[in-house]
């Protein structure tokens, strides 16, 4: 029952004093009942005002929580909704009291609405907004994050509201998704993504995650943020339904046929578990998707989490669909099943529980339910019966106990009542030269509904194909396919996405532990098929089985190719075949030699010369002079061009990388690497920039260019962080020489400024690291964080550089007496709660001042040598489980991948570890670490390589190396003015050294503050 308009004001605002700032994590359901208490409250006192004569202007005054709220709704682009929400409360208000709808004077709701929506973007407002945050002592601040990719702004209107995003596994189970709620369209507006300190931007339906991460934070259009925890180093399991939607792992399994991906091996209590392994969804690498039956099962973990990590099976019953059949042929556009005969729900049971549950069945995105029932714990409920049909699109279930806002469950069906599907063929083959056996699909449709195409025709390389179902108000997306064939390449044992189109291989990958999978229909390996390496269409040179491996799906064939490696070295070409069922299949091709040649303008576009790769080619270019911009993938024609929109054609020089094949299914790289022999380079390119263009972007492209001066102040700081990163590369490319050097001096320059910035870069650590050596951050003195709520989104997205904002805290985490963390302020603590989930277990240890339990990993050591002296894929293997399980930046695992990527890096390393200087510097550090600084001492001691065999292995000396300067300069940023010295000494050689060991050098940096702080604390408690 709606509250009298005259007691809503009082009564809202005293609860709102009460509960404090809104948290950002308070969920959908919070955030909508947050902004229908709002704009009630915000029109009440509209209509109470003017039955008394007291100015409009009243309104943002009375009452500061809805100050802030609208404010922030009209200046994140919602001004449309936001008038619409007030025309929804006052209707609501007026139903109450229809007094209140006849005021004294003539008060017009459109008009309102209108002048409340153009207040909201008023810097008046903004700045009253300002003021009522002050007052209610909350941190909110109007956005001002930098534009890195230089899209177009958003129209509001196509974005509708959305719900939180979910995980769950792609089709086919060949990946891991994200969906991100909202219409695929070329208007719709970006989500921003941070993965485990890496930000991406992306558009829905979903979001392919390129590898397990431990946490995801997608911030929606509306500038809300929704956290999603993805793996747990103690578990290393995820659970997926029969559908693809992720389970819990709070609450109990279903006793069910379900999905586990994996670490290590399943261990099981009660029965046996039957499991089907499934080949490893993209990026992966080292976890095992197995399809397994729980039936009988009472608990489950795998060999590699912790001892306590056992998951319950359900005693009882647990929530789920039961029934009801979908279509094979249809998905969603996240790849969600679709059904055409809606289930039933069955509602969780536990022993003992009596209390009964409510679902409510809703829109995603709307708050009013279609429908809402009840039922006992158990029981099978038919959720559909009530709400008007037809049942077409999406629908939302919220289960939930009465009365109660947590233990609350979200469901999502996609249901096309009225629709059938019926395919010409069960499975599409691999045709002998490459894509798919065509195929169609024929849709009956009845009632309402009604579909764009009744017969949908797949060509040959199309495995899917967008329709749109219309029940006349309404229409949706879907996507139809046919089940079918298809190839994988795996590199270093990574699978890469799957293709239908023949493989472009290059020869140099062979030894890299590669294989090739090909799935067919199960009955199609009656016979085991060979895959063939055929040079000149006719003689084959090599044959290949796939490995034997009994749990896996029949169809799923494996074949290593390391053993074709001598074999094609002396052929310029070599073509893969599959033989089976009587005919040769062209599913792959092995060059020896780079796709092309070079790279030359050719009128409005680009002209590839001495082109070698005859099938289709995809390129994807980066701009020099904005390295930040989204780079561009375009389609190569037969003739080697590459056809480039008019904006391209005067951005100046650009680096090209070429891949065989349609574009990646994961997040494209941010800056590709000059090093590898399909990227090519052109330097000489026209350029030509707009002159009324005065953003900071704008002016770093000219500047880059060799006109003007690098701009400054805090707008230009992340584009400083990108050139400062990427100069090495820049220079290469044609961009201004001195460019890189002062994006450094300017970064040391901006200081505590500089590091907040770095969160708007959407560089990772390790990029961020060597910049942070060259510009002096690195030793930064930071006294005080004086704005917590500042400092805190920069863990997201650039966490290295948080770590050091937030040093002045971190005596706090190290349990002494001295420092009682009752002392801090909320902020505070929250800021400190980041940095557990960064540094990892390791870091508590660290911080605490007992001993590093991975004290020696990352040194260079005999074992290194040894690893030296064997073949590639030998060291792979050796290397291989590193960074399995996402774990901390200090964690074991985290260690030993940093000192991996530097071992590959060691030839390039020698040149600057065999100077002199670098000796030199080495005892230098020692000699001061061993002068009153023992605990640091240690640390350094533990990473000597031993007695070297000659200057050849000079490079045994880099981690030493790399610790002992970031020893150096935490010391430094802790006031130590002789270590300041000595660090502006070592830096320049530092410098170069991080460049080419970003990744270890992140990890020193993050240890060598744990020491420092541990060793302080030491000193004065």
């Amino acid at each position: 029952m709606l509250v009298d308009p005259a007691r809503l004001l009082d009564d809202c605002e005293r609860a709102w004093r009460e509960a404090g700032e809104p948290a950002g994590d308070g969920g959908p359901e919070s955030v909508v009942r947050r902004t229908t208490l709002v704009m009630e409250a915000l029109v009440a006192h509209v209509l109470l005002a003017d039955r008394s004569s007291l100015p409009q202007d009243m309104v943002f005054a009375r009452w500061p929580a809805c100050t802030v709220h609208a404010v922030a709704l009209g200046e994140q682009g919602e001004s449309l909704r936001l008038g619409q929400l007030l025309s929804e409360a006052r209707a609501r208000i007026v139903a109450a009291r229809p007094d209140l709808g006849r005021p004294r004077t003539d008060l017009n709701a459109p008009a309102t609405e209108a002048r409340w929506a153009e207040a909201a973007t008023d810097s008046r407002w903004i700045t009253a907004a300002q003021e009522a945050a002050r007052s209610l002592g909350w941190t909110w601040h109007p956005p001002v994050a930098a534009n890195l990719a230089h899209t177009p702004p958003r129209d509001p209107a196509t974005w509708t509201a959305t719900t939180p995003p979910e995980l769950r596994l792609g089709p086919g189970a060949g990946s891991v998704v994200l969906t991100l709620p909202g219409r695929r369209a070329a208007a719709a507006p970006d989500w921003q993504l941070a993965a485990d300190g890496e930000s991406f931007t992306v558009s829905p339906p979903h979001w392919v995650l390129p590898g397990p991460v431990r946490r995801v934070e997608a911030t929606d259009p509306a500038g809300t943020t929704h956290a999603s925890a993805v793996v747990d180093p103690h578990t290393v399991l995820l659970a997926f339904a029969a559908d693809g939607h992720r389970l819990p792992l709070d609450e109990p399994l279903p006793v069910a046929e379900i999905h586990l991906l994996h670490v290590g091996t399943l261990e099981t209590e009660g029965a046996q578990v039957a499991a089907v392994e499934l080949p490893t969804p993209y990026g992966w690498t080292g976890w095992t998707l197995s399809k397994v039956s729980l039936a009988g099962v009472t608990r489950l973990r795998t060999s590699q989490a912790a001892p306590d990590s056992w998951l319950d099976v359900a005693a009882g019953r647990s929530f789920g669909w039961e029934g009801g059949a979908a279509l094979p042929w249809l998905t969603g556009e996240d790849g969600a099943p679709v059904w055409h005969r809606p289930p039933a729900l069955r509602l969780r049971r536990r022993p003992g529980e009596t209390l009964p549950w409510q679902v409510e069945v809703r829109r995603p995105g709307h708050e009013e339910p279609l429908a809402c029932l009840t039922g006992a714990p158990g029981a099978l409920l038919e959720p559909w019966q009530h709400v008007p049909g037809p049942l077409l699109g999406p629908y939302e279930l919220l289960v939930h106990r009465p009365g109660r806002q947590r233990g609350r469950w979200r469901l999502t069906a996609f249901l096309v009542e009225g629709v059938e599907a019926t395919p010409s063929a069960e499975w599409r083959l691999l045709a002998p030269y490459g894509g798919l056996a065509p195929a169609r699909l024929d849709l009956r449709t009845t009632g309402q509904v009604t579909a764009s195409e009744s017969t949908v025709r797949f060509a040959r390389y199309e495995i899917a194909r967008g329709l749109v179902l219309r029940d006349g108000t309404s229409e949706f997306q879907v996507q139809a396919f046919v089940p079918h064939s298809e190839v994988r390449l795996e590199v270093d044992g990574r699978p890469l996405s799957w293709s239908v189109r023949p493989l472009d291989i290059d020869a140099a990958d062979l030894a890299r532990d590669s294989a090739l999978t090909v799935r067919l229909p199960e009955q199609a390996v009656a016979v085991t098929p060979e895959l063939a390496l055929v040079v000149g269409g006719t003689t084959t040179l090599h044959t290949l089985r796939p490995e034997r491996r009994t749990r896996t799906r029949k169809g799923d064939l494996r074949y290593a190719l390391a053993a074709l490696t001598d074999t094609v070295r002396d052929c310029a070409k070599a073509e893969l075949r599959l033989l089976v069922a009587g005919q040769s299949v062209h599913v792959g091709t092995v060059r020896t030699q780079p796709i092309a040649e070079d790279v030359v303008p050719d009128g409005t576009g680009l002209l590839l010369r001495g082109l070698r790769h005859p099938g289709e080619l995809t390129a994807r270019l980066h701009t020099v002079l904005a390295p930040w911009q989204q780079p561009l993938t375009v389609p190569v024609d037969d003739s080697g061009r590459i056809p480039l929109p008019a904006a391209w054609r005067s951005a100046g020089p650009l680096v090209v990388s070429l891949r065989a094949g349609t574009p990646a299914s994961g997040p494209a790289p941010a800056w590709p690497r000059l090093r590898d022999r399909d990227t090519l380079v052109l330097r000489h390119s026209l350029w030509t920039s707009p002159i009324t263009d005065d953003t900071a972007a704008a002016g770093t492209t000219q500047y880059l260019g060799g006109r003007g001066m690098l701009p400054r102040g805090t707008d230009a700081i992340p584009y400083q962080w990108i050139v400062a990163a990427r100069g090495r590369d820049l220079q290469t490319c044609g961009a201004k020489e001195t460019a890189p050097a002062e994006c450094l001096r300017a970064l040391g320059e901006a200081g505590p400024d500089a590091l907040v910035g770095a969160a708007d870069s959407a560089l990772r650590s390790g990029e961020l690291a060597s910049a942070l050596v060259g510009s002096g951050l690195a030793a930064l003195r930071v006294r005080e964080v004086a704005d917590p709520a500042a400092v805190r989104p920069v863990w997201r997205r650039a966490p290295l550089c948080a770590l050091l904002l937030t040093a002045p805290l971190l005596p706090y985490l190290s349990d002494d007496p001295s420092y009682g963390i009752d002392e801090l302020y909320p902020e505070e603590a929250e800021l400190l709660h980041e940095v557990g989930q960064f540094l990892g277990d390791a870091g508590a240890v660290l911080l605490a001042g007992r001993d590093d339990p991975s004290r020696t990993v990352g040194r260079f050591d005999t074992h290194a040598r040894a690893l030296d002296q064997l073949p590639d894929i030998q060291q792979q293997a050796v290397w291989r489980t590193a960074r399995v399980v996402p774990r901390g930046l200090l964690d074991t695992d985290t260690r030993a991948e940093a000192a991996w990527q530097t071992f590959r890096d060691r030839r390039t390393l020698q040149s600057y570890a065999v100077r002199e200087e670098c000796g030199e510097w080495l005892e230098a550090v020692a000699f001061y670490l061993d002068d009153g600084h023992q605990i640091l001492a240690r640390a350094f001691r533990d990473r000597e390589p031993g007695p070297l065999h000659g200057p050849e292995e000079a490079w045994m000396r880099v981690p030493q190396f790399s610790l002992g300067c970031a020893l150096i300069a935490r010391l430094a940023a802790a006031g130590d003015t002789r270590a300041a010295k000595l660090e502006g000494g070592l830096r320049p050689l530092w410098t170069s050294i991080a460049a080419h060991a970003p990744d270890l050098t992140a990890v020193d940096l993050a240890l060598a503050e744990c020491l420092v702080i541990a060793e302080t604390v030491q000193a004065t408690g």
